[in-house]
């Protein structure tokens, strides 16, 4: 599709003029160029084509110097955040998701027992309400557990 003008191929890209003017002196291609008075012409797939090998460029072209640079923000950043607290080293946080799986578990198991119990004599209905508030006291129970030496998830379920 052929491309009229400099404003043509700036609406088609949603930028400036200018913008354009500055992608042409990188390598925009330009089908047929004007001159005073005579805009230029654009063939929008290669256009199009410049664009986006010139985007991939950008994101491919890391020198070791730039990934050197990125490398040490990125441990800064980490540093920071585990100095705020907003990052936690794996080895902490593995015994505690592990206490907090046990504990969960050690709820459910304990459940099929009770629920059997007081299920005698009770309705379809009665079954159903039973078990959703088991389900419904195990979620809220385990969405409120932050501690794994607190024992709140097993009282909260029993």
């Amino acid at each position: 599709m052929k491309v009229i003008g400099q404003q043509g191929v700036a609406d088609m890209f949603g930028v400036s003029r200018e913008t354009i003017d500055n992608w042409q002196q990188q390598g925009l291609p330009v089908s047929v160029r004007g001159g005073p008075g005579v805009p230029s012409e654009y063939d929008s797939a290669p256009c199009v084509r410049w664009l986006i090998e010139r985007e991939l460029r950008k994101v491919r072209s890391e020198s070791p110097n730039d990934r050197l640079a990125r490398v040490r923000a990125d441990a800064i950043e980490m540093d920071n955040a585990e100095r705020r607290g907003t990052l936690i080293p794996a080895d902490l946080l593995e015994p505690k998701l592990k206490a907090a799986m046990i504990a969960a578990r050690e709820m459910l198991l304990n459940e099929p027992p009770r629920l059997a119990r007081d299920a005698q004599g009770k309705t379809v209905q009665e079954l159903e309400d039973m078990l959703s508030a088991a389900f419904e006291g195990f979620l809220t129970a385990l969405s409120r557990w932050s501690d794994p030496e607190d024992d709140d998830l097993l009282e909260d379920g029993e």
